[in-house]
């Protein structure tokens, strides 16, 4: 799998093996009954090209605060479910606890381990500040997520896998 690179000009450089994002997902959606493996590749080549297209719009004011304010939301979201962990006070390493956990889990990596790969070319968006926010709100989501009991590997805030 490729990730995101920027050259020396600032535009996104696309992989190869990456082509229509749409048409990767469908491929993996097609081949999902008959080689799971296969499904879950494409789907993972899908995510990098349709970050690779989200890059390349980077450049547009409008795309990049739109990128802001998407990202905006998901910690906002990422918050309200911790905050109802807080609130709901469930046995640590029970069901509920646990449902919480991975539901922050799960937003959280979406921030950390995706969009945190796109750069704000036009320096004009909160996208950095919020990068360094959501790897700090990881730490805690693995906290909760340890807590919980999760028995699934862990990734920290750049993806790397915990012990």
């Amino acid at each position: 799998m490729c990730r995101l690179n920027i050259d020396e000009g600032d535009r996104a450089v696309r992989c190869d093996n990456m082509s229509d994002w749409k048409s990767l997902i469908d491929s993996a959606m097609a081949t999902e009954t008959s080689d799971i493996i296969e499904a879950h590749s494409l789907y993972g080549q899908a995510s990098q090209a349709a970050l690779m297209d989200i890059q390349g719009l980077m450049f547009d004011l409008e795309a990049a605060q739109m990128m802001e304010i998407l990202y905006g939301a998901l910690i906002a979201y990422t918050q309200q479910v911790l905050t109802r962990l807080k609130a709901e006070d469930p046995e640590v390493g029970g069901p509920d606890h646990a449902f919480r956990a991975g539901q922050a889990y799960g937003v959280s990596c979406v921030l950390n381990h995706m969009v945190d790969q796109l750069v704000d070319t036009s320096g004009t968006t909160a996208l950095a500040a919020y990068d360094e926010f959501s790897d700090s709100l990881h730490e805690e989501i693995i906290v909760q997520a340890r807590g919980a009991g999760l028995t699934i590997e862990l990734l920290g805030a750049k993806g790397e896998l915990l012990d």
